[in-house]
């Protein structure tokens, strides 16, 4: 079964879930209960998006009942058919049905393979025995406007009648509300309403509007005190009154069918049936994950300690027996192997594929693209690339402020396309693929490119250059990630405010990513986030510059080197290496964070970084090897600084800095040949 199919039988199971509880509710509560015309609804609605979704999955059994039993619903809404116990036995049978169809499809069988019975039957003679209410008109009953009745919704008029029949006062609130706040002013009336009784319908009055206000009429029911009613809803700028019923009222209530004569029976051996799961799938709060990874990570530290206890075992030298310690070993071995299961196990459960994050964006997409007037095709690849639901979650903004400006900004109209020889619609392509231990995300668009001639002109008028004066293509790229600035001078709804770019890079920024811009005049742009595949636990290459301890996470690792001092040269002021006939930039971590220098009489060491298509390498003083770190947050005093992803505990209770591979790398970037230290 597809991994769709699988989501489709996850979803249903929980309306069904829904519907059950609905019907249990229905099985309870008092016939004059006035909460039980929500409860009908609620059913009603269950119903109809199961009958929805099933449409969606071509599944035409499960379709065709749901529909059937949406119809018997509605009858029941309307008050056509008697909501009796043997009806919500009958509802329950059908709830039963559904569940086996919607098993058979968990189990790769049609959902047609099963055998309704008799039961299709029975609801069409329930249906076939409705009849209908009278078609007076309500004003016959209570004391209200001739003709009011024309002006209600069918189920509306159900509501009168029902009260009506059971006999439940009436009344009539009066009222006018601001033009600028009405929604906000009803809504809090209606919900006061509902609060006392059963709100029927709410009727517009143009009497009552004028001079920048609107009015309106409310009837109700409500069996508490006439005066507990007035004194809850009584207020400046209302009316309320009782409407009382017309002396002929008893003699013209509605008929209603009379009661099925026999309960829908359910075999014994269906009970158990209906009982079971439908689907494999378990919805966890992603609380309750991240409360697992936090034990996990707890568990790496304790992990970590039992490394150091068997280290000084063997500086014990004889005074410890040798096959302790190498029991010892091989019982923190056997550990070390369990809890990387256990790590993987619980960070695959946190992994969701990028296709329901696309189902979002390409429905918004596409509201995007016709408010523009344009015509795009969009194009997304990479469904099954997995991605850690709270990474994908931060996602959402970035990747809708770059699809927003494909389609804004990069897409020209299809009438300059013509004239450009393109054709007049646009093609956005947003790509998902994993790359080591990262997801490389692609938003590209054959549009206008951007211009860096105009960013550079308008970096020049802002001041914001270089010591030399220059603004080079990474600069002008740099710039348009700078909160303000844009070159459109024009404000829309979709954008021209100068926001959008600053929010992708403070998001990527928070999961440790970086985004990378190519574009060509008249070709395109495309826009490459690259991201780590998960957060919290991660595996760290210690390094130590003069006394203090850093972790490098492995996976914008491409490799290590050992060099002199003597190999490291200046080229406008920034340092490098050449390494396989190509130039190598440097980062100095005692350079970003005014650490002290390292002594460059012994050899140095350069971690050879990776993000995206970029390279560095970062200097240090000495290599200490592999280990799972876990990230705690710097908290917010040092939520500003640049480089550093978090912090994490040794087993030897010590504390490191983990370093933000991207924050580090943007920050070489953008110092350049200056050399400048952060704040």
């Amino acid at each position: 079964m597809d991994q769709s199919l699988k989501d489709f039988v996850a979803e249903a199971e929980d309306i069904l879930d829904n519907l059950d509880e609905s019907i249990s509710l229905l099985l309870d509560m008092d016939p004059d209960d006035h909460r039980k015309p929500d409860i009908i609804n609620a059913v009603f609605r269950h119903a109809h998006s199961l009958k929805g979704l099933s449409g969606m999955f071509n599944l035409e059994g499960l379709a065709s009942l749901s529909h059937q039993m949406e119809n018997l619903l509605d009858s029941i809404r309307l008050d056509k058919i008697t909501l009796s116990d043997p009806v919500v036995e009958i509802l329950g049978q059908g709830v039963q049905n559904l569940t086996r169809m919607v098993r058979a499809v968990g189990e790769g069988r049609v959902d047609t393979s099963v055998d309704l019975g008799d039961y299709l039957r029975e609801l069409e003679q329930l249906e076939r025995g409705q009849e209908k209410i009278a078609d007076e008109d309500l004003s016959a009953f209570i004391n209200m406007p001739v003709g009011i009745t024309e002006m209600l919704s069918e189920y509306e008029e159900h509501r009168f009648r029902d009260n009506i029949r059971k006999g439940v006062p009436f009344y009539r609130v009066t009222c006018s509300f601001s033009l600028e706040t009405f929604d906000v002013q009803l809504e809090e009336l209606g919900s006061s309403i509902r609060e006392l009784g059963e709100l029927l319908t709410t009727l517009p009055e143009t009497d009552l509007g004028g001079n920048g206000s609107i009015g309106f009429t409310l009837y109700f029911t409500s069996r508490e005190s006439e005066s507990d009613v007035m004194k809850i809803l009584g207020m400046e700028g209302r009316a309320i009154e009782p409407v009382p019923y017309r002396e002929t009222a008893s003699s013209g209530r509605g008929k209603h069918k009379e009661e099925v004569d026999k309960p829908a029976r359910l075999d014994d051996d269906i009970f158990e049936d209906e009982l079971k799961g439908v689907s494999q799938t378990v919805r966890v709060d992603i609380g309750k994950l991240d409360y697992l990874m936090n034990l996990v990570g707890e568990l790496v530290i304790l992990k970590s300690s039992f490394v150091n206890i068997a280290q000084r075992l063997r500086n014990l030298g004889d005074g410890v027996p040798a096959d302790l310690i190498m029991d010892f070993d091989k019982s923190s071995t056997n550990m070390e192997k369990k809890l990387v299961d256990l790590r993987d196990g619980v960070m695959d459960i946190r992994m969701v594929p990028m296709g329901q994050l696309y189902n979002r964006l390409q429905r918004v997409s596409k509201k995007i693209a016709k408010d523009l007037g344009k015509k795009v095709n969009l194009q997304f690849i990479g469904h099954d690339t997995e991605l850690d639901k709270m990474i994908m979650e931060e996602m959402v903004s970035p990747l809708l402020h770059i699809v927003r400006n494909s389609l804004d900004h990069g897409i020209e109209d299809a009438e300059v396309r013509r004239s450009k020889g393109k054709p007049e619609a646009g093609n956005v392509k947003i790509s998902a693929y994993q790359q080591g231990n990262h997801v490389i995300l692609e938003v590209e668009d054959d549009g206008k490119g951007i211009d860096l001639a105009s960013i550079k002109k308008e970096a020049v008028r802002r001041g914001e250059t270089r010591g030399d004066g220059i603004v080079t293509d990474d600069d002008a790229l740099g710039l348009i990630f700078q909160p303000g600035f844009s070159t459109k001078r024009g404000v829309t709804e979709i954008s021209g405010r100068g926001v959008g770019m600053d929010v992708v890079r403070r998001e990527l920024e928070k999961v440790g990513g970086t985004a990378e811009v190519n574009t060509t005049l008249d070709k395109g742009t495309a826009v490459v986030l690259t991201l780590p595949i998960t957060l919290a636990i991660l595996q760290a290459l210690l390094i130590r510059n003069g006394n203090r301890i850093f972790a490098v996470p492995m996976g914008s690792i491409q490799e290590t080197i050992e060099l002199s001092g003597k190999e490291i040269k200046t080229m406008q002021g920034q340092e490098v290496i050449t390494l396989r006939d190509r130039t190598l930039p440097l980062i100095r971590l005692e350079k970003i964070f005014g650490l002290s220098e390292i002594r460059s009489e012994g050899p140095l060491y350069v971690v050879i970084l990776a993000m995206g298509n970029r390279n560095m390498g970062l200097v240090t003083g000495e290599l200490m090897g592999k280990q799972d770190v876990v990230i705690k947050p710097l908290g917010d005093a040092f939520s500003k600084s640049v480089g550093l992803a978090g912090a994490a505990e040794l087993g030897d209770q010590s504390t490191i800095l983990v370093l933000d591979v991207a924050g580090l790398m943007m920050e070489a970037v953008r110092l350049g040949a200056m050399g400048k230290r952060t704040r």
